[in-house]
């Protein structure tokens, strides 16, 4: 009896050391397949991103003429190669932009070869887009210190936490590598593909959005972006964010109407939101938490109803303030609230795409004598404000704050911090003050989806 048991047992014990290597083996290989999976996303979403963006920089049809030497259609005339890391993208290298005819002279086309490599893990993709003129552009006014425009899939953030892996970084395509760092939870991707519907009422996946093809979500409770106080290289410059004498803001977004009320994970928030960007001025000294170096912001004042404040604020130097304040009624119901009180959970309203994105914008200038704040809607002033004598804005040496104001905690509770309950689309930094017709360019200049021939991946 007692040889029969430890037979049984040797027995028992080979094939649960057997269970358990096969176990190891398939979690050793999930890294793996998860990577690979994140870098096909992220590759076909930074393949968009630089087709558009080669198109937006081919500004003009000058340019075009200038490097489409070739009289044959479909004759590539213009190769731009690079080297690995020469145009780097979160995990993906740009390896070549090819320039050519595309149907006739009258239409171009560009074309995308690009590398995705993490963890030992490699992957291709070509792509390329066919476009024509005239096409309208963002050309020349671009924000030039830093663009995000959220064309990224960040899929399972949480998931890549667990192995200790980055999947939170949105690409900056000013070409100062600042990226944009998301934080809090996300279940799927805090970015999403912007869907309308078709003739036949279908879903397809459109370029729309604020002109492009994703966005990101703000849930209002623990969702923001940083970007890092850090000089691009080889700057002349002695700040990061340049808050000096001369600069604008801008993003486009649309800002929940009714605002985040108790649900599962949080109790009513509709008068602790609102937040789009932020630069902070002080962060570690208490009277200063509240004077941003500039900042746009919503503010609630009626938790029962869509009317409220929409704040442009610049702190300068002497720390006296600049400030724009216009009443605002919010038009887009972004969020649904799935449930019952405090049961309930958020989910994006499928149906947000029938309201208009807004973009909001601000510029801060020191001329003739005065320092001058102006606030903008879809391209629009709607206000301004301005102080005798020359100042520059506050000093800025901690980065950006996007969908949260960047509060130290030790002065201010998380509610303090009002975070954004809505979704956004493209928020830069210019180094200039726009003019009023640059703003309206900015606003209406993103390249129309109507002049896009096709894109083949």
């Amino acid at each position: 009896m007692g040889r029969a048991s430890l037979v049984f047992v040797i027995l028992m014990t080979s094939i649960f050391a057997g269970v358990l290597v096969r176990i190891q083996s398939n979690i050793a290989g999930v890294p793996d397949v998860l990577i690979r999976n994140q870098l096909n996303k992220e590759i076909e979403n930074i393949s968009d991103f630089v087709l558009r963006a080669a198109v937006r920089n081919a500004n003009s049809q000058d340019f075009l003429d200038s490097v489409l030497n070739g009289e044959i259609v479909g004759q590539i005339s213009h190769i731009q190669n690079f080297d690995i890391g020469e145009r780097r993208i979160g995990n993906c290298d740009v390896l070549s932009l090819e320039y050519s005819y595309a149907h006739s002279q009258d239409h171009y086309k560009v074309k995308s070869h690009i590398r995705g490599f993490l963890q030992g893990v490699e992957v291709f993709r070509d792509a390329e887009m066919a476009f024509s003129f005239p096409m309208v552009t963002l050309g020349t006014v671009a924000p030039n210190v830093v663009y995000l425009e959220f064309e990224r899939m960040l899929l399972l953030t949480w998931l890549f936490d667990i192995f200790n892996i980055n999947n939170r970084l949105l690409p900056d395509s000013s070409g100062n590598d600042y990226e944009g760092e998301f934080h809090g939870f996300s279940f799927i991707s805090p970015t999403a593909p912007y869907f309308v519907q078709d003739n036949i009422d279908d879903e397809v996946e459109s370029w729309g959005g604020a002109y492009s093809k994703r966005y990101i979500k703000f849930n209002g409770l623990d969702n923001y972006i940083t970007m890092d106080n850090k000089l691009p290289l080889e700057s002349e410059d002695e700040e990061a964010f340049d808050t000096d004498n001369d600069f604008s803001l801008m993003c486009f977004a649309k800002i929940d109407k009714t605002g985040r009320r108790a649900s599962l994970l949080s109790g009513d928030r509709r008068d602790q939101q609102g937040t789009l960007l932020w630069i902070p001025s002080e962060y570690n000294v208490s009277d200063m938490q509240h004077k941003p170096s500039a900042a746009i912001y919503f503010e609630t004042t009626n938790t029962s109803s869509a009317k409220g404040k929409m704040h442009y604020v610049i702190t300068l130097e002497d720390k006296s303030e600049l400030r724009v304040t216009i009443n605002y009624t919010r038009q887009a119901v972004v969020w649904r609230r799935i449930g019952i009180s405090f049961l309930s959970v958020y989910s994006i309203d499928p149906n947000h795409a029938q309201y208009p994105w807004n973009s909001y914008g601000l510029t801060f200038e020191t001329k003739n004598g005065k320092s001058i704040l102006t606030a903008y809607v879809d391209g629009v002033q709607v206000g301004q404000a301005q102080k005798d004598g020359e100042q520059r804005a506050y000093p800025s040496k901690y980065g950006m704050s996007i969908g949260r104001k960047a509060l130290n905690s030790s002065f201010h509770s998380d509610d303090d911090r009002k975070y954004f309950f809505g979704i956004m689309d493209q928020a830069g930094m210019d180094d200039r003050a726009f003019t009023p017709y640059e703003m309206k360019l900015w606003h209406d200049g993103v390249m129309k989806s109507s002049l896009v021939q096709y894109i083949k991946d």
